[in-house]
């Protein structure tokens, strides 16, 4: 998804619930179950992390940025949550996504904010292995397929002379 699409999504959800649920998912490249079962407690507000628990029962922290970050305190404002954060199950949260979807004319689902986050990451530069770590891949070989998506403009980006 292009940061573009990303921003129309942002624009075009119709309330904060949705928003937040676009901007967590595109901070974090969490899985949906992942988004899903966010307790309130998951969440650290003073270092922007949030703890999940993943595939495999494994537990990580994913950090979210600051537009999340004022979007998250404006729902729990008007909100007023306790328990868990959205109150949807994961097929509640793919049904939002796929009525942004069709409103926009953007394909949208949990996988493609995954992808997103994998490659934007790698494009700004993150370790490949810190990648890795927050997509809580097994083996890079998956974290591989993302970063072949990073082309030789990104490169040109990020390149750094040798001699200086």
């Amino acid at each position: 998804m292009s940061l573009n699409n990303l921003t129309k999504l942002l624009n075009q959800s119709s309330n904060l619930r949705d928003k937040l649920i676009v901007s967590l998912l595109a901070d974090t490249g969490l899985r949906l179950s992942e988004l899903a079962n966010i307790e309130m407690t998951d969440i650290d507000f003073q270092h922007q992390t949030i703890v999940v628990w993943g595939k495999g029962a494994r537990q990580r922290r994913v950090a979210y940025g600051e537009i999340s970050e004022r979007i998250l305190r404006d729902y729990l404002s008007e909100s007023g949550r306790g328990g868990k954060l959205f109150e949807l199950l994961p097929r509640g949260v793919a049904q939002i996504l796929r009525r942004l979807g069709e409103e926009t004319g953007i394909t949208c689902n949990a996988h493609i904010f995954r992808r997103t986050f994998a490659t934007q990451s790698i494009r700004n530069e993150m370790n490949v292995f810190h990648v890795q770590s927050l997509l809580v891949h097994s083996s890079l070989t998956m974290t591989r397929i993302y970063a072949e998506q990073v082309n030789s403009e990104d490169a040109v980006k990020a390149y750094k002379a040798v001699v200086r």
